[in-house]
């Protein structure tokens, strides 16, 4: 029930300067106050005043004082506001300038999507007869059984003799052509003087933000003998070595095991035997080797590191290709994916 405010009663020993509080039922001017109460206490104390509160210690408001605490509460207002729009402000420039860097890494994947799939036109594919490639692979000891003969179409592949030429002319650092089938991956693949030079430009020679791929400077580009490297970014359109990362899948590695390398010289095939995600930590990418023993347990550590099974048995002579590239879900800027293949054998270059 809601209690009219002119209906107050008194109740005894409610402060200092009072004899008691305001209760339902007794009217303000019952109240009595000690003889100690400052006269200039001694003004209107309706029961509006005085609400329901107890009177403790009732003092009058210095006007200066209140003023100075309104002051201090508008300025803490004023502060909380000004660091408010700060904060949106700050907000706001992030957001602009993650747009901004999003916009310009999707222009970046265009562009270098558009000039990939341009240098590829720039050469006009011609079928020729049915080649067949010999393994060179020495056979296992018995039992093991002797490697099958592995035969490819030539007019599968992206590239002949006279098309590879033609990248060679646009650039003295072209070595050869890399091609997994049923795959987005299809380049030409460079070789400068340091592992740098490449990361960031195309075979032109002009700045490109997904560069291009490029052999390790260690490597012998020719021969490709013993642990070749080549390396490529993973762009968020899966170009480049974007779809490296399919390998993960058992079915895509089951299904795409043979890959080809295209030089002037000859054409060769590869079998892959190993994928796994490391980091710089790891170092994976080792090229000299003191004696054959030492070369056969770094690539059998290879292949044992690899997250599928590997049917793959591996000798001291064996050529090793490296497919290597950036994963940064696990490790960052550290991660790295890689897949290994082991040369199954070479033809001359149609």
């Amino acid at each position: 029930m809601k209690r009219d405010k002119k209906d107050l009663k008194l109740i005894k020993n409610a402060g200092a300067y009072s004899t008691g509080v305001l209760i339902p039922g007794q009217n303000k001017d019952a109240l009595k106050l000690s003889a100690d109460w400052p006269e200039k206490y001694g003004r209107d104390m309706s029961a509006e005043a005085l609400g329901l509160k107890k009177l403790e210690g009732f003092k009058e408001v210095d006007p200066e004082k209140r003023r100075q605490k309104l002051a201090l509460r508008e300025k803490k207002r004023r502060r909380s506001k000004i660091i408010y729009i700060a904060i949106e402000s700050v907000l706001a420039a992030v957001m602009l300038f993650a747009a901004a860097k999003l916009g310009e890494n999707y222009k970046s994947n265009v562009a270098g999507r558009e000039h990939h799939q341009a240098v590829r036109e720039l050469t006009e594919h011609s079928a020729e007869p049915v080649v067949y490639i010999t393994p060179e692979r020495k056979a296992p000891a018995y039992p093991m059984a002797t490697p099958k003969r592995i035969e490819y179409p030539a007019e599968s592949l992206p590239k002949t003799r006279e098309d590879l030429q033609v990248y060679k002319d646009l650039n003295e650092d072209f070595r050869f052509w890399l091609y997994i089938p049923d795959s987005q991956v299809s380049y030409y693949v460079l070789q400068g003087d340091t592992n740098d030079e490449y990361l960031r430009m195309d075979i032109f020679r002009e700045y490109n933000h997904s560069g291009c791929l490029f052999l390790d400077y260690r490597n012998n580009g020719k021969t490709m003998e013993g642990h070749t490297i080549i390396y490529g970014h993973t762009m968020n359109d899966i170009s480049i070595f974007g779809e490296l990362r399919d390998y993960m899948d058992k079915d895509y590695y089951d299904s795409h095991r043979y890959f080809y390398t295209l030089s002037l010289d000859s054409v060769t095939m590869w079998r892959v035997f190993s994928v796994y995600i490391t980091t710089v930590d790891e170092y994976y990418i080792e090229t000299f080797f003191r004696t054959p023993a030492d070369y056969l347990k770094f690539i059998n550590g290879l292949k044992n590191s690899s997250m599928h099974p590997s049917d793959v048995t591996l000798v001291t002579t064996d050529d090793v290709l490296t497919l290597s590239t950036c994963y940064r879900l696990f490790h960052g800027a550290d991660g790295r994916l890689v897949v290994h293949a082991v040369k199954v054998g070479s033809s001359p270059m149609l």
